[in-house]
């Protein structure tokens, strides 16, 4: 790949959410419970935000993209 294709922002999203994923699977055995409910639950129920974020920013990302082209 060339280095502009590891600047595009779908390259990038994906990299992001593999990372979040990954770590939530890692954290995953863990065995320790905040108000009754996994810390992986509730990591992926937070995650859920961060995924949010990305998806936003992603999408202006390529609005400005779109638009200077």
């Amino acid at each position: 790949m060339t280095k502009s294709k590891w600047k595009d922002p779908g390259i990038i999203m994906v990299i992001a959410l593999v990372i979040i994923a990954g770590i939530v699977w890692i954290w995953w055995p863990a065995e320790v419970y905040w108000m009754g409910i996994s810390l992986a639950g509730w990591l992926m129920f937070f995650c859920f935000f961060i995924w949010l974020l990305l998806t936003i920013i992603y999408v202006i990302w390529i609005e400005k993209i779109e638009k200077r082209s």
